[in-house]
């Protein structure tokens, strides 16, 4: 499967996602950007994206057995570590969006993304001269985190001088997270900037990337970063998940207690309950 994970939510979407499932992507994410504080009710920016590929096209993969998923992603773009707050976890309409991901635009922005915010992907305007230098360390921070750093290439497909910065601020970045956790995306608001997976692929070679962690930078990296968000949505802090009970019957026994445990619950008119062990019995007044 080959993702194109940022593909402005505007007009023409539709028609840059079709042009996508045409080139043999299976799965693309529509992002709507903030500027700014984040507001309280941010999750209903994610009701608003409703973009899909065209009839046509959903009929014509349908009929040869294919599929095409339309993610929903925010892109924040971070000026005042003020903007931070609802990136902390504590926003619970940030969990409506399968992709959070952000543009740290000062050097003590980029250290708390890469050190603390709870975020899927650090998405850098590549095409310009960034203000600060990305540090191996806060790089490697972010990698353990299971934080992804973004390329995209659109903006510098017509732009000569963009073109010049991505190549030289994408070779940074490769060699400072040393070819790890790099998605590729295209960033495209038109179908005209979009290239096919393997295309992509090559232009990733230009970046310092080799053969193999290029495809994995518009395949299998993509899918590790959708299952990131996936934890950072169902889990507290990506440590703890809930499951309602109702939703594991007829599932699997495997996370019912074992019998003997289950026969405690079974004992209502006795006073002690004999509950084995390994060595001996145990009494435990009820």
């Amino acid at each position: 499967m080959f993702y194109d994970l940022f593909i402005p939510a505007e007009r023409g979407a539709e028609k840059t996602l079709s042009m996508l499932a045409r080139l043999g992507y299976s799965c693309a994410a529509a992002s709507c950007t903030v500027t700014g504080k984040i507001p309280q009710d941010v999750g209903l920016l994610a009701k608003g994206i409703d973009v899909d590929v065209a009839p046509d096209v959903r009929a014509t993969l349908a009929a040869t057995g294919k599929s095409f998923t339309v993610l929903k992603r925010i892109t924040v773009e971070l000026s005042d570590t003020k903007e931070c707050y609802h990136l902390n976890g504590n926003t619970p309409g940030m969990k409506e969006f399968d992709i959070v991901a952000v543009n740290p635009t000062t050097e003590k922005l980029w250290a708390q993304c890469c050190e603390k915010l709870e975020i899927d992907i650090i998405s850098l305007d590549l095409s310009k001269r960034l203000p600060f230098f990305m540090k191996p360390k806060q790089i490697g921070q972010a990698i353990d985190r299971g934080i992804y750093f973004e390329i995209a290439y659109s903006a510098a497909i017509h732009d000569t001088l963009g073109r010049r910065n991505l190549i030289a601020n994408a070779i940074q970045l490769v060699r400072a997270a040393k070819q790890k956790h790099i998605v590729l995306s295209s960033g495209a608001a038109r179908a005209m900037s979009v290239r096919g997976p393997y295309d992509v692929a090559n232009l990733a070679r230009l970046f310092g990337l080799s053969a193999n962690m290029a495809k994995q930078a518009v395949s299998s990296n993509c899918k590790s970063v959708v299952a990131h968000g996936a934890m950072r949505r169902g889990t507290c802090k990506g440590v703890i998940g809930i499951t309602d009970v109702s939703a594991l019957v007829g599932t699997s026994n495997e996370w019912l207690l074992p019998q003997e445990i289950d026969d405690i619950g079974d004992a209502k008119d006795d006073d002690t309950v004999t509950v084995p062990g390994n060595d001996a019995d145990a009494m435990v007044e009820t």
